[in-house]
Protein backbone atom coordinates (compact mmCIF):
# COMPACT_ATOMS: atom_id res chain seq x y z
CA UNK A 1 0.00 0.00 0.00
CA UNK A 2 2.71 2.32 0.92
CA UNK A 3 4.10 1.91 -2.23
CA UNK A 4 1.22 2.89 -4.23
CA UNK A 5 1.12 5.81 -2.29
CA UNK A 6 4.12 6.71 -2.63
CA UNK A 7 3.19 6.08 -7.04
CA UNK A 8 -0.23 8.43 -6.20
CA UNK A 9 1.75 10.86 -4.86
CA UNK A 10 4.32 11.39 -7.54
CA UNK A 11 1.46 11.51 -9.66
CA UNK A 12 -0.07 13.82 -7.67
CA UNK A 13 2.93 16.25 -7.89
CA UNK A 14 3.64 15.61 -11.30
CA UNK A 15 -0.33 16.53 -11.94
CA UNK A 16 0.41 19.50 -10.11
CA UNK A 17 3.43 21.37 -11.82
CA UNK A 18 1.85 20.25 -15.60
CA UNK A 19 -1.89 22.03 -14.42
CA UNK A 20 0.16 25.01 -13.06
CA UNK A 21 1.34 25.11 -16.38
CA UNK A 22 -1.25 24.90 -18.81
CA UNK A 23 -4.34 25.25 -16.38
CA UNK A 24 -7.21 27.06 -18.26
CA UNK A 25 -9.24 27.32 -15.46
CA UNK A 26 -8.36 30.52 -13.75
CA UNK A 27 -9.89 32.94 -12.35
CA UNK A 28 -8.97 36.67 -10.89
CA UNK A 29 -10.22 37.21 -7.23
CA UNK A 30 -8.88 40.68 -5.61
CA UNK A 31 -5.85 40.94 -7.73
CA UNK A 32 -4.67 37.24 -7.10
CA UNK A 33 -4.76 34.32 -9.79
CA UNK A 34 -6.18 31.24 -8.93
CA UNK A 35 -5.18 28.38 -10.55
CA UNK A 36 -7.40 24.68 -9.83
CA UNK A 37 -5.11 21.80 -9.77
CA UNK A 38 -7.06 18.36 -10.35
CA UNK A 39 -4.73 16.14 -9.10
CA UNK A 40 -5.38 12.25 -8.11
CA UNK A 41 -4.47 10.71 -4.65
CA UNK A 42 -5.28 7.96 -2.96
CA UNK A 43 -9.52 7.72 -1.54
CA UNK A 44 -10.19 5.52 1.08
CA UNK A 45 -13.80 3.58 1.48
CA UNK A 46 -13.60 3.33 5.46
CA UNK A 47 -12.25 5.36 8.67
CA UNK A 48 -10.36 1.59 9.48
CA UNK A 49 -8.43 1.87 5.68
CA UNK A 50 -7.61 5.80 6.56
CA UNK A 51 -6.21 5.84 9.79
CA UNK A 52 -4.01 2.11 9.02
CA UNK A 53 -2.83 4.00 6.26
CA UNK A 54 -1.42 6.64 8.69
CA UNK A 55 1.05 6.78 10.99
CA UNK A 56 -0.11 9.70 13.02
CA UNK A 57 -3.28 10.50 13.94
CA UNK A 58 -3.89 14.10 15.82
CA UNK A 59 -6.65 16.80 16.89
CA UNK A 60 -5.59 20.47 17.33
CA UNK A 61 -6.18 23.76 16.34
CA UNK A 62 -4.79 25.95 13.55
CA UNK A 63 -2.43 28.39 14.62
CA UNK A 64 -1.58 29.47 11.66
CA UNK A 65 -1.52 29.28 7.67
CA UNK A 66 1.83 29.79 5.26
CA UNK A 67 2.38 28.85 1.72
CA UNK A 68 5.80 27.74 0.75
CA UNK A 69 7.13 26.34 -2.60
CA UNK A 70 9.37 22.60 -1.62
CA UNK A 71 11.74 20.79 -3.15
CA UNK A 72 10.18 17.64 -2.98
CA UNK A 73 13.50 15.79 -4.07
CA UNK A 74 15.03 14.64 -1.42
CA UNK A 75 17.93 12.41 -2.11
CA UNK A 76 19.92 11.32 -5.33
CA UNK A 77 17.77 8.90 -8.03
CA UNK A 78 13.83 8.39 -7.93
CA UNK A 79 13.03 10.40 -4.65
CA UNK A 80 11.36 8.08 -2.76
CA UNK A 81 8.21 10.05 -0.92
CA UNK A 82 7.19 11.42 -4.89
CA UNK A 83 9.04 9.15 -7.51
CA UNK A 84 10.11 12.07 -9.05
CA UNK A 85 13.78 12.36 -10.73
CA UNK A 86 14.02 15.73 -10.86
CA UNK A 87 14.40 18.08 -8.40
CA UNK A 88 10.83 20.20 -8.56
CA UNK A 89 9.37 23.44 -6.53
CA UNK A 90 6.04 22.63 -5.53
CA UNK A 91 3.38 25.16 -4.30
CA UNK A 92 2.63 23.93 -0.36
CA UNK A 93 0.04 25.25 1.95
CA UNK A 94 1.70 24.89 5.40
CA UNK A 95 -0.43 25.01 8.81
CA UNK A 96 0.57 25.42 12.29
CA UNK A 97 -1.22 23.28 15.34
CA UNK A 98 -1.66 23.45 18.11
CA UNK A 99 -2.08 19.89 19.35
CA UNK A 100 -4.38 19.20 21.64
CA UNK A 101 -4.87 15.15 21.29
CA UNK A 102 -2.54 12.52 19.44
CA UNK A 103 -4.39 9.34 18.58
CA UNK A 104 -1.78 7.69 16.97
CA UNK A 105 1.91 8.22 16.39
CA UNK A 106 4.19 10.03 18.44
CA UNK A 107 4.55 13.80 18.60
CA UNK A 108 7.78 15.42 20.67
CA UNK A 109 6.29 18.80 20.96
CA UNK A 110 2.66 20.70 21.82
CA UNK A 111 2.67 22.13 18.33
CA UNK A 112 3.24 20.53 14.83
CA UNK A 113 3.14 21.96 11.29
CA UNK A 114 1.82 19.98 8.23
CA UNK A 115 1.53 20.33 4.66
CA UNK A 116 -0.91 19.62 1.75
CA UNK A 117 -0.23 20.22 -1.95
CA UNK A 118 -1.81 24.05 -2.91
CA UNK A 119 -1.07 27.13 -2.03
CA UNK A 120 0.42 30.94 -3.03
CA UNK A 121 3.17 31.82 -4.81
CA UNK A 122 4.15 35.31 -6.09
CA UNK A 123 0.52 36.39 -6.11
CA UNK A 124 -1.03 32.86 -7.63
CA UNK A 125 -3.13 30.73 -5.71
CA UNK A 126 -2.27 27.01 -6.82
CA UNK A 127 -5.72 25.01 -4.77
CA UNK A 128 -6.68 20.99 -5.50
CA UNK A 129 -9.91 20.95 -6.58
CA UNK A 130 -11.85 19.31 -3.46
CA UNK A 131 -10.23 20.50 -0.80
CA UNK A 132 -11.42 20.75 2.47
CA UNK A 133 -11.67 23.51 4.20
CA UNK A 134 -9.19 24.63 6.92
CA UNK A 135 -8.97 27.41 8.74
CA UNK A 136 -7.42 29.41 11.31
CA UNK A 137 -8.86 29.13 14.93
CA UNK A 138 -10.61 25.98 14.31
CA UNK A 139 -10.15 22.52 15.33
CA UNK A 140 -10.10 19.47 13.51
CA UNK A 141 -8.70 15.79 13.20
CA UNK A 142 -5.90 15.19 11.23
CA UNK A 143 -4.48 12.31 9.18
CA UNK A 144 -0.82 12.49 8.34
CA UNK A 145 1.78 10.20 6.85
CA UNK A 146 5.37 11.51 8.27
CA UNK A 147 8.63 11.36 6.46
CA UNK A 148 11.82 11.96 7.23
CA UNK A 149 13.62 15.94 6.76
CA UNK A 150 9.80 17.34 5.66
CA UNK A 151 6.54 18.35 7.16
CA UNK A 152 3.90 15.71 7.71
CA UNK A 153 1.12 15.39 4.81
CA UNK A 154 -2.42 14.92 4.85
CA UNK A 155 -2.85 11.46 3.39
CA UNK A 156 -5.16 13.22 0.76
CA UNK A 157 -7.01 16.59 0.38
CA UNK A 158 -10.70 15.36 0.82
CA UNK A 159 -10.77 12.88 3.63
CA UNK A 160 -8.00 13.86 6.20
CA UNK A 161 -9.05 16.65 7.78
CA UNK A 162 -12.54 16.61 10.09
CA UNK A 163 -13.87 19.86 11.69
CA UNK A 164 -13.94 18.35 15.28
CA UNK A 165 -17.30 20.58 15.87
CA UNK A 166 -19.15 18.50 13.11
CA UNK A 167 -18.78 15.12 13.75
CA UNK A 168 -21.73 13.30 11.52
CA UNK A 169 -21.16 15.63 8.11
CA UNK A 170 -19.51 14.42 5.14
CA UNK A 171 -17.47 16.10 3.14
CA UNK A 172 -19.69 16.45 0.18
CA UNK A 173 -16.71 15.90 -2.35
CA UNK A 174 -15.54 12.84 -1.06
CA UNK A 175 -17.76 11.19 -3.78
CA UNK A 176 -18.10 7.47 -3.06
CA UNK A 177 -16.19 7.61 0.29
CA UNK A 178 -18.02 8.99 2.57
CA UNK A 179 -16.15 8.91 6.05
CA UNK A 180 -17.31 10.62 9.34
CA UNK A 181 -15.17 12.04 12.33
CA UNK A 182 -17.30 9.96 14.25
CA UNK A 183 -16.63 6.99 12.62
CA UNK A 184 -12.27 7.89 12.42
CA UNK A 185 -12.80 8.35 16.37
CA UNK A 186 -14.75 4.96 16.86
CA UNK A 187 -12.25 3.24 14.97
CA UNK A 188 -9.21 4.99 17.04
CA UNK A 189 -11.46 4.17 20.44
CA UNK A 190 -10.70 0.07 19.08
CA UNK A 191 -7.44 0.33 18.74
CA UNK A 192 -6.18 1.85 21.57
Amino acid sequence: MKKRAFMLVGILLISIVMSACSSNSKSTTNENETTIIQAEYPVYDTAEEIVDASDLVFSGTVTEIDYESLNVKSETGADSETGLVEATEIPYTIFDISIEKVYKGNVESSSISIKRPGGKIDGQFFVVEGASTIEVGETYLFITQTYENAYPSLLNVTQASFDMSKPEVLNSEQGNARITLSEVLEYLDSIN
